[in-house]
């Protein structure tokens, strides 16, 4: 099989692993242990991947249970997740066995590989909840919950360096409300005003699916884009396709395009 991962170093302690460009997973040392947040599409061995970078005992912790950051689980033996956001990552390992493999995909691996994919079972999953600390030692990581692109998002803090990690729940680019699972936006208002108390903590944003950190302020810049489009009712916006349909999109003042539910305005 082809190498996917490619890793970044962040600061002295911090790794972004960038999966071939389709999510991220990030490993924070500390003197104790590491955290692995996230673990991308399970297409390649990330516990090789992540022992090219430390031997530390490993704390797997998921910002959220889709896909692209559970399906590399299956090379753990446990990890943290909120318990909201459990039946979306059962969801997706039960449809695992159903995803269509590309040619291109099919063309770089063997069949063996392939089967190993498709039926690799998840890993023990463990409660953890907002308020919660992730000690590594000298390192403590700070739980965080920003619901909203799923109702059990998560987001990890390190206040010694200001990093904020934050899975899918504030995203650039493009950013996902239009799912089953995703929050009415008038209550994802509620989720970064929440976050104001930490905003002196927070120098960075490293999200889910952007190797380039991102500026704190780019919260005010969604906030200020998410209360638009409640308050025009989403008159005036577009259409956007995406994986399983089509859905509302509205381009907010950055760029980003945010794919919302106009059924889902207000709480």
């Amino acid at each position: 099989m082809e190498r996917r991962a490619i890793i970044h170093k962040l600061n002295q302690n911090s790794y972004c692993i960038d999966d071939a460009g389709e999510s991220l997973s990030y490993v924070v040392l500390g003197s104790a242990k590491a955290a692995v947040i996230d673990t991308a599409n399970g297409r390649e061995n990330l516990l090789q991947v992540v022992r090219e970078i430390t031997d530390l005992p490993l704390v797997v912790i998921n910002t959220h249970g889709h896909c692209d950051h559970v399906f590399g689980n299956v090379f753990f033996e446990e990890a943290y997740i909120h318990p909201a956001d459990v039946e979306v990552h059962d969801q997706h390992f039960a449809t695992k066995k159903d995803v269509s493999i590309p040619e291109e995909i099919r063309a770089r691996v063997t069949e063996e590989e392939i089967e190993w994919f498709l039926n690799a079972k998840p890993c023990k999953l463990l409660p953890i909840l907002p308020g919660d600390i992730v000690d590594l030692g000298d390192v403590q990581l700070e739980v965080i919950g920003i619901p909203g692109h799923t109702r059990g998002s998560i987001a990890l803090l390190n206040k010694a360096d200001g990093y904020l990690y934050s899975g899918d729940a504030i995203n650039k680019g493009q950013f996902w409300m239009q799912l089953p699972e995703s929050i009415p936006l008038e209550q994802y208002v509620e989720t970064l005003d929440s976050l104001e108390p930490y905003r002196p903590y927070i120098k960075e944003l490293h999200g889910g699916h952007s190797v380039a950190a991102f500026e704190p302020e780019f919260i005010d810049v969604m906030r200020a884009g998410i209360v638009e489009i409640i308050e025009r009712g989403g008159e005036g916006d577009g259409k956007t396709p995406w994986i399983l349909g089509i859905a509302d999109s509205h381009e907010i003042s950055d760029g980003t395009l945010v794919l919302y539910d106009k059924n889902k305005l207000r709480k």
